[in-house]
Formats: C-alpha cells, structure tokens, sequence
C-alpha cells in the first residue's frame, strides 16, 4: 500500500521553547521517527541531466520535487537509474492518485 509519511505535530515532538541565558532563547523538540526503521520510503526525482561515468554509461543528475511538481532544493548527482530500482510517472502527483 502507498501512503504520505505522517504530519509530525509540535505536540508529538513536544516542539518547546527554552531559555539559554536570560536574553537567549532558543526552540528544542525530541526526536520522533515519521516511521520505523526499516520501512521502505519513495521520493520524487525529475532528471535534470546526465554525466558520464569513468566506463562511460551515463549518471543522472536529479532534483527532489514535491507532489506539486515544485523543486525542494535536494540534488543527488551520479546516480545510475536501472530498471529493478526506478520507476517513471508521468507527472508527480500520480502518487496522490495511486493513494486515492
């Protein structure tokens, strides 16, 4: 089944404010797993490019996109895309169709 990661509230991380020295103040939350450890996550790439890699098949250069197609300012180089690991959509938001 896919599905969103969950929202993680300022209340779950007990997101609080806390005070350094009395003119400093500063944001502390604790640390909350969005999922578990070991479950298999997918992320939105658009190929920006390729480069050839030193055998000279070719390494694409990606950026990160939301599901509204708009970039989120990640982007990984050299990346092989192969067929047992890559999947293609024709736009981004065929993942929030494929949830319902």
């Amino acid at each position: 089944m896919i599905r969103r990661i969950p929202e993680i509230t300022a209340e779950r991380e007990n997101l609080r404010r806390v005070r350094l020295s009395p003119n400093m103040h500063t944001l502390r939350r604790d640390p909350v797993e969005p999922v578990p450890v070991g479950t298999v996550v997918a992320k939105v790439f658009r190929v920006t490019g390729y480069d050839s890699d030193c055998d000279g098949s070719l390494m694409a250069r990606l950026e990160s996109v939301g599901a509204d197609g708009d970039p989120t300012g990640w982007e990984p180089v050299n990346l092989g895309l192969y067929p047992d690991t890559t999947w293609v959509l024709d736009d981004p938001a065929e993942l929030d169709r494929l949830v319902g």
